[in-house]
């Protein structure tokens, strides 16, 4: 299986899973908030053996993109929202943002992450060009993480950065 099938086919209804069993409640004024209690392995049980990497770097990516428009570009946010359903995922009741490459050191490979992304890119490029905003564009967004050093911190981000420059 590619990262396309695997995100468009068997990720959401993973995701959905994984929320349910960690997610403690939304928050009633921000839109879809969920609170992570933890990241611990016995919520992904459910997730098959063979998907488990590419589970990983899905919900990584899902994490980065709804932070960055959260974070750059809050007029056009609640639109993205609501188009995506991306719940905004944070640890806790910290208000600490659970960072995208915390996710992908659980045993995922670079190589797997950078095939992940180059899907993943492109898929968003495809987005970005596709759905009209009131101030985003795909060319915004990406300038955004290029900017945004916590997107392209260390190795996982160094791969983020070499496939956003080609795009």
């Amino acid at each position: 299986m590619n990262p396309k099938e695997y995100y468009y086919n068997r990720f959401y209804q993973q995701f959905e899973s994984w929320i349910k069993k960690t997610a403690t409640h939304e928050h009633p004024n921000e839109g879809v908030f969920v609170f992570v209690r933890d990241l611990k392995t016995e919520n992904l049980q459910h997730i098959p053996k063979e998907d488990y990497m590419f589970f990983h770097c899905a919900l990584a990516g899902t994490i980065l993109i709804d932070q960055v428009m959260y974070t750059h570009f809050k007029e056009d946010y609640l639109a993205f929202q609501q188009m995506t359903l991306y719940p905004k995922i944070e640890l806790g009741l910290t208000g600490i943002n659970v960072r995208p490459w915390a996710i992908t050191h659980s045993g995922v490979g670079l190589t797997t992450l950078e095939n992940f992304f180059e899907f993943f890119v492109s898929d968003l490029k495809e987005f970005f060009t596709k759905n009209k905003f009131k101030n985003v564009t795909w060319d915004a967004v990406k300038l955004a993480m290029l900017a945004d050093k916590d997107v392209v911190s260390d190795a996982r981000g160094e791969i983020l950065k070499k496939i956003l420059e080609k795009n």
